[in-house]
């Protein structure tokens, strides 16, 4: 893998209830060459297929499903064994193929791989032989009229294909798709925080905002003990999860004070922020697109503090707390500057909330290119931090991937 030019963006794919159940991934070069997927979808699959055999698929998507660009000579490239036919569906882009890759269609199907056509527009002259030789049909939401859209649905039907909704950028169109059955859905509305669909704030949600603000303040532990007693459901998670083999605790809690204790204060901060992320979702919180990409945000902008020089720990602190809060406004429905009235957090974080500006202003902002995969800002936001190269963007990626995996694992516990 040459992890000297490259970074990596992934996008969720999610199902009719917003849940998370794959991703559809780009290696990306991280001086933004090759932009034209057209002239680099074998580069792209070949990186990415050493990549898997290099560092291995859990670190990548976790549990879920990944979706990869390919062209059709990587179809009859070896390096198609090194991907698991149960955890990938290698994407096509949409074009006229021969009866020799309809043949090597049948065969990686035969093996278990499922195959999507990319970017259909509704062009069915010329895909009547392609389109039975697929699993699944990805419907470009943003090149085809809304009034045709339904039409395009209705044909495809006879070919008994999964349907994604592809490019989905507006809860219109997300109401749009479900309303016509499809079946998994793609696009900024769940990627982008900005746009995505939010509810005000639940009663349990301003009780864990409540208990960060406490221990964000360094409030004394009777305080935080007496706000957990008048959440009697907090409570006992909170002894749950000090008594979890994730905690290692030879040692049975019963009482609050004492969990509060051996928990520690850091990774009390932690556990209520994340915890905020899965509040009112129960058993699904594993797939919680927001959960997720909270999750890595901190992790990789704590990755990126621990590159800086001079002393570490409490940058590395304060850049995490930011990465997980960014995403705030988004998941209580308000905005950054009530959000702030509510927690005592030091002025480097609050600049980098509000502005983007400042040491820890600036990860956030890289780590919000990287997810919107806008290779054009990527290199001159590596370059304005000044003490990463690109080529290590792909192993903080990664790193900070396979920690968010392993939280939303534990949080669905």
């Amino acid at each position: 893998m040459d992890s000297q030019t490259i970074y990596l963006a992934r996008q969720p794919i999610v199902d009719r209830s917003g849940e998370l159940v794959g991703y559809e991934l780009l290696f990306r070069s991280a001086d933004g060459e090759g932009a034209a997927h057209e002239d680099s979808v074998l580069a792209t699959s070949t990186v990415v297929a050493n990549a898997f055999a290099e560092i291995g698929l859990a670190q990548v998507i976790g549990p879920y499903v990944g979706h990869l660009n390919v062209d059709t000579e990587f179809l009859y490239s070896d390096m198609i064994e090194a991907l698991p036919a149960d955890r990938i569906v290698l994407e096509l882009y949409e074009k006229r193929i021969d009866e020799a890759t309809l043949g090597r269609l049948a065969e990686l199907r035969r093996l278990g791989y499922r195959i999507a056509l990319d970017d259909f527009v509704g062009n069915f002259d010329g895909f009547d032989a392609m389109l039975p030789a697929v699993d699944m049909v990805k419907v470009d939401f943003q090149r085809i009229d809304a009034l045709l859209v339904p039409v395009i649905v209705d044909m495809l039907r006879k070919y008994k294909v999964r349907l994604i909704a592809q490019k989905v950028e507006t809860p219109e169109q997300f109401e749009l798709a479900k309303s016509l059955g499809m079946d998994l859905f793609q696009g900024f509305h769940f990627a982008r925080p900005q746009v995505m669909s939010a509810k005000r704030a639940k009663p349990a949600k301003l009780a864990l905002l409540r208990l960060l603000a406490l221990a964000l303040d360094d409030a004394e532990t009777h305080a935080i003990e007496a706000e957990f007693k008048r959440h009697p459901n907090l409570s006992v998670n909170l002894i749950r999860l000090v008594n979890s083999a994730a905690c290692r605790r030879g040692q049975s809690i019963t009482s609050l004070r004492h969990a509060l204790v051996l928990l520690g204060r850091r990774q009390l901060r932690v556990w209520l922020q994340l915890l905020l992320y899965t509040a009112d979702r129960g058993n699904k919180s594993l797939g919680s697109p927001l959960l997720q990409l909270a999750a890595a945000r901190g992790k990789l902008m704590e990755l990126l503090a621990s590159r800086k020089p001079g002393p570490e720990s409490v940058l590395k602190e304060l850049a995490f707390i930011t990465g997980i809060l960014s995403l705030m406004d988004v998941l209580l429905d308000m905005s950054y500057e009530e959000i702030l009235q509510e927690l005592n957090l030091p002025e480097a974080v609050r600049h980098a909330l509000l502005t983007r500006a400042g040491e820890i202003g600036e990860m956030l902002a890289l780590a919000e290119l990287l997810e919107r995969d806008d290779r054009g800002e990527v290199q001159q936001a590596v370059s304005r931090l000044g003490s990463i190269e690109s080529g290590e963007l792909v192993g903080l990626q990664l790193a900070a991937f396979q920690w968010a995996n392993q939280v939303s694992t534990e949080a669905a516990a």
